[in-house]
C-alpha cells in the first residue's frame, strides 16, 4: 500500500477498529504482521499494557506476569528517544536481560521487532511495536515508513478514541511550503537554500508550526498537517 494511500484510507476510518485494521495492511507489507500500541507516559490509557494490539494473548499476560513493562529495553529507550529503532538495537550484550526478553518473545512467535516512540509537547508518549511472526522482516530500510505511519495510525486513532473540540489551525503560506520541503525529507539548510531564506528562519517557521499543531518533531508536524488537509498527502 502507497503511503498516500495508507494515510487518505485511515483518515476515512470512522472507528479505531477500522483504524487499526488500515494500519495492519499498510505494516504488513514490510513484514510485520503484530503489532502493539502502548500509551506509555502522561495519557488516558497508561493503566493498561496496551491500548490495541495484535500481540498473542500468550505473551501479553506472560509480559505483565514477568514485570517486564519495568525493565523492557524497547520500552525503556521508547521513553528518551524520539526515533524509531529496531528491538536488537538496544541489547548489550554484557547483560542478560533484554536478551531473555527477546528470546521468551521468539517462542511465542515475535521475531524481527521494530519500535517507533512517539512523543508530544506536554511530555505524553506513546509507543508502537511491530515483530514479525515469519521472520526476514524489512529491518533498518523500513523504519522511516514505519514512522510515518504509526504517528498517522496515533492521530488518527487518537481523533476518534479521544475526541476534543479542533479549534481552526492556520498556518501561513510560508510554513505550509516548509512543511511540504520537510514532507519530502528536506534539511532546514536545504529549505533555506531553496527558498532563499536563512536556515534559522526555516527553524523559526518550524518552532511557529510546531506550536500551532501541538507537536515536537517534524514528522508528526508533517502527519498531522496532512491530516488536517493543510498540505497535500
Amino acid at each position: 500500500m502507497r503511503i498516500a494511500d495508507y494515510v487518505e484510507a485511515s483518515n476515512r476510518a470512522t472507528t479505531t477498529d477500522e483504524v487499526f485494521s488500515v494500519f495492519q495492511t499498510a505494516v504488513a507489507s514490510f513484514g510485520y504482521d503484530r503489532i502493539m500500541y502502548r500509551a506509555l507516559r502522561n495519557h488516558p490509557d497508561t493503566s493498561l499494557p496496551c491500548v490495541a494490539r495484535s500481540y498473542p494473548d500468550e505473551w501479553i499476560a506472560h509480559y505483565v506476569a514477568k514485570g517486564y513493562v519495568d525493565t523492557d529495553p524497547v520500552r525503556c529507550r521508547m521513553l528518551v528517544s524520539g526515533q524509531p529503532f529496531l528491538w536488537w538495537d538496544t541489547v548489550d550484550n554484557r547483560r542478560r536481560e533484554p536478551s531473555r526478553i527477546f528470546h521468551e518473545a521468539e517462542d511465542v512467535g515475535l521475531r524481527d521487532g521494530a519500535a517507533v516512540p512517539i512523543h508530544g509537547p506536554a511530555g505524553e508518549c506513546v509507543g508502537v511495536g511491530f515483530a514479525s511472526t515469519g521472520g526476514g522482516a524489512a529491518g533498518v530500510a523500513a523504519l522511516p515508513f514505519l514512522q510515518m505511519m504509526a504517528v498517522q495510525f496515533h492521530t488518527a486513532y487518537s481523533a476518534l478514541a479521544l475526541p476534543r473540540p479542533v479549534s481552526a489551525v492556520r498556518l501561513t503560506p510560508r510554513e505550509r511550503e516548509i512543511l511540504e520541503w520537510c514532507k519530502l525529507g528536506k534539511s532546514s539548510w536545504a529549505i533555506g537554500e531553496i527558498l532563499h531564506i536563512a536556515e534559522n528562519s526555516v527553524e523559526w517557521h518550524l518552532k511557529n508550526v510546531f506550536r500551532k499543531l501541538g507537536v515536537d518533531s517534524r514528522v508528526t508536524a508533517v502527519v498531522k498537517a496532512m491530516h488536517l488537509g493543510l498540505i497535500t498527502i
